[in-house]
């Protein structure tokens, strides 16, 4: 693909993702503005692909119990973050991030399109390709590596089962279980990742001069600074890890700001962190699949607001179901793309040069 077409296509695919024409607003409104808790005990398959469907269709949030992935498990992958995350600068800095694998350690390079500002947030990330490992896992840590690849395979597990109870509504013009049969991990085409996350302590001074420009800046076109500013995904399922008492996650409010998508002027639902819960997202690859059924919802990590909440770091994890680099996302609206052209679009547009 020339340069011409690339930027073509990252064109188009940046405004298809923007647009929300081929997205309704949802007749089952989330009106307690509560984001829905799917508990997947329920020995019910059938009921929980239906709550999963109005979350994923109505709001693009939901947080997921008794999802089988140990707590003690998700409890060692953040003590593992805070510590990768407390090592020297220049340690952290020899296992670098390498856009062409999207892998390694970054600091405050990630700029959302919404913002055009870097977000306040450093991350460690990696890709379950093939390859994409080689000299970038840290040594000053022992077990990393078996910590990050046993949460990845959980993780992985857990999504797929989710895409498998959203499937038959969501893409019913696929066969069954494409969906799950074309993200995998560790293999050469793969494209899921996982990725830890630290959002540093601040000031309080800073907090209010986000939170007292919002309105100024929203008028005069410039953006205010957020610790990640508002995006959607690029993949087609996120599960995010958080922890109670680090708040800050928030989601847009679908129904009052259908074709807002600065962010700026929005209004925000908070996406708090439950005990023993995983928060989950659709992402953009997903909604094109979907045509549009499911719901991609544009969200943030807004700046602390108390003396006491600036004063604490904020540690999240992420793990991005991504579709192989090959698999086809075919729809009835859009002309096919590969799901690496498409990921390969949306990363230029996220990173700082």
């Amino acid at each position: 693909m020339t340069s011409q077409q690339l930027q073509r296509n990252n064109s188009a695919i940046e405004r298809e993702r923007s647009s929300t024409n081929c997205a309704p607003i949802p007749t089952n409104q989330n009106n307690d503005e509560e984001i829905p808790i799917i508990d997947l005990s329920n020995p019910n398959n059938e009921e929980v692909a239906i709550q999963l469907w109005n979350a994923a269709h109505n709001v693009g949030f939901f947080t997921l119990i008794n999802h089988s992935i140990p707590q003690d498990q998700i409890d060692t992958l953040f003590s593992l973050s805070e510590q990768f995350f407390d090592l020297d600068s220049e340690i952290k800095h020899k296992y670098p991030f390498d856009r062409e694998k999207n892998s390694g350690y970054e600091f405050m390079t990630q700029k959302p399109p919404s913002t055009n500002v870097v977000d306040l947030k450093e991350t460690f990330q990696v890709t379950a390709r093939e390859g994409c490992m080689d000299q970038l896992w840290p040594n000053e840590q022992p077990g990393f590596q078996d910590v990050i690849m046993g949460m990845i395979a959980n993780a992985h597990a857990l999504a797929c089962r989710v895409l498998s109870l959203l499937e038959s509504r969501a893409c019913p013009h696929v066969e069954r279980n494409t969906l799950p049969n074309a993200h995998h991990i560790w293999d050469e085409d793969g494209q899921c990742t996982l990725r830890l996350l630290h959002y540093p302590p601040t000031t309080i001074e800073n907090a209010e001069e986000v939170d007292e420009s919002t309105q100024s800046n929203t008028e005069n076109g410039t953006n205010p600074r957020w610790r990640c500013g508002a995006h959607t995904d690029w993949g087609s399922l996120t599960l995010l890890f958080q922890r109670v008492g680090e708040d800050g996650l928030e989601c847009r409010r679908r129904e009052v700001n259908e074709g807002v998508e600065d962010g700026t002027s929005a209004s925000w639902v908070e996406v708090p962190p439950v005990e023993g819960g995983i928060t989950v997202n659709i992402g953009d690859m997903l909604k094109r699949w979907s045509d549009c059924k499911l719901y991609s919802n544009m969200h943030r990590v807004r700046m602390p607001k108390t003396i006491e909440e600036c004063a604490k770091s904020r540690y999240s994890v992420a793990f991005f179901l991504q579709a192989d680099k090959s698999a086809l996302i075919e729809n009835r609206s859009n002309d096919p793309i590969t799901a690496g052209e498409y990921f390969a679009a949306r990363i230029n547009a996220h990173f700082a040069e």
